[in-house]
């Protein structure tokens, strides 16, 4: 166990790294539900409200371990990948529902209203761990946020997961969840994928939260598999290109993006 040997020898350890045994991992990992999560957010809340505040690029990283400015080209194509999203999901109405499953402190929301016409009344939940939920209450007032699956006792016209959906170990059953209540799309943006090799599990570890974490790198063909099974009829593939170095990856992974149209869906997970 290469990982495990520079554990004990103190060695460097990678940002990302293959982790063969899964999420077995996990226990020895601190996880996201942790303070330096919902402080890293908190800090670079000022920064973010005052990139949207226009008439500057859409460019501010909804990141909170990244610099609010650190990587312009990313942030404006995922905030273009949102609006197209929220374009679609808002055609013909006065009023739009956004559920944003993992959306720490609903930095997406406050881009979002940047981005939806001010004649379109925007509702806007997030779903998340109770220090996210605690700090974000308090901090930004125009998203709802829950720290349960009560979220889910309602159907929105947009559910969306960035950046989160791989941090899920039973992710089916988060998607099948998404088809239940998305009444118009799905975006699942932000997520790893690979073409050749099957599903497999990374280590990412955060300075910045004084963390580290499992999530899963997506295979394409899975991914898709399961969500037209789930009754979710794909619209768009974006790709958004960033590439990590993962130690030990049998294959390296590309960031995408993918919104999908949402149909019925029967509840049953196969």
């Amino acid at each position: 166990m290469r990982g495990v040997r520079r554990r004990r020898h103190n060695l460097a350890l990678p940002a990302w790294e293959f982790e063969p045994d899964g999420w077995a991992a996990s226990r020895s990992m601190r996880g996201w539900d942790v303070d330096g999560v919902a402080a890293a957010a908190q800090a670079r809340l000022p920064e973010f409200r005052a990139a949207l505040a226009g008439p500057t690029a859409l460019a501010a990283s909804t990141e909170a371990a990244l610099p609010v400015l650190s990587n312009p080209m990313m942030a404006q194509q995922e905030a273009l990948v949102l609006g197209d999203a929220l374009l679609r999901a808002s055609r013909h109405r006065t009023e739009l529902s956004v559920l944003d499953w993992g959306g720490g402190l609903g930095f997406s929301g406050l881009l979002a209203r940047a981005i939806v016409p001010d004649d379109v009344a925007l509702e806007y939940h997030c779903r998340e761990h109770s220090r996210l939920v605690a700090a974000g209450s308090r901090a930004v007032p125009e998203v709802r946020f829950w720290g349960t699956d009560d979220c889910f006792d309602r159907t929105y016209d947009l559910v969306m997961a960035s950046s989160s959906l791989q941090y899920a170990e039973d992710w089916r059953s988060v998607v099948a969840r998404f088809a239940e209540v998305a009444t118009g799309f799905v975006l699942l943006t932000r997520v790893p994928v690979v073409e050749d090799h099957p599903a497999f599990v990374v280590s990412q570890r955060v300075p910045e939260y004084g963390t580290e974490y499992l999530g899963w790198v997506f295979n394409r063909g899975e991914l898709l598999a399961a969500a037209d099974e789930f009754g979710l009829l794909l619209a768009r593939e974006f790709v958004l290109g960033y590439r990590p170095d993962v130690a030990g990856a049998p294959e390296q992974d590309e960031t995408r993006a993918y919104l999908f149209e949402a149909a019925q869906f029967d509840g049953s997970v196969g």
